[in-house]
């Protein structure tokens, strides 16, 4: 799996996953985000619209938050999608994927210890 790509998990297709880092420069952390409608209450960082995904079919924001993320290995996630507990979607393009990584600098919900992440393998500046 490679950094951008999209799946859902069989036992809830309600949130789209999308894989945030880069599991080529580090597979031991690999941080993944999801998306989910976007509500009042709803952080704002990274708005989605239709058309920027296919899965996408109304306004979507991207979940920073700590208990929306998750820091796994690239070992296990290939295990998921081989054992078919996660099924691969459209990854992003390139143009919503910085978008996202861009929101992710402004989050004021995404930890420090996962910005971190991002920033060691330079995709984020923070």
């Amino acid at each position: 799996m490679r950094i951008g790509d999209t799946f859902l998990r069989t036992d809830s297709d309600r949130h789209l996953w999308v894989v945030l880092s880069d599991p080529e420069k580090d597979p031991y952390h690999v941080l993944l985000v999801n998306m989910t409608t976007l509500t009042p209450l709803r952080e704002r960082a990274c708005v989605l619209n239709h058309g920027d995904h296919p899965w996408i079919t109304h306004e979507t924001c991207i979940n920073y938050s700590d208990s929306d993320t998750v820091i796994t290995t690239l070992e296990l996630l290939l295990g998921a999608k081989d054992g078919g507990a996660i099924h691969l979607q459209d990854p992003l393009a390139a143009p919503v994927l910085r978008r996202i990584l861009d929101g992710a600098v402004i989050s004021a919900r995404l930890s420090l210890e996962k910005a971190e992440i991002l920033a060691r393998q330079e995709l984020i500046d923070i």
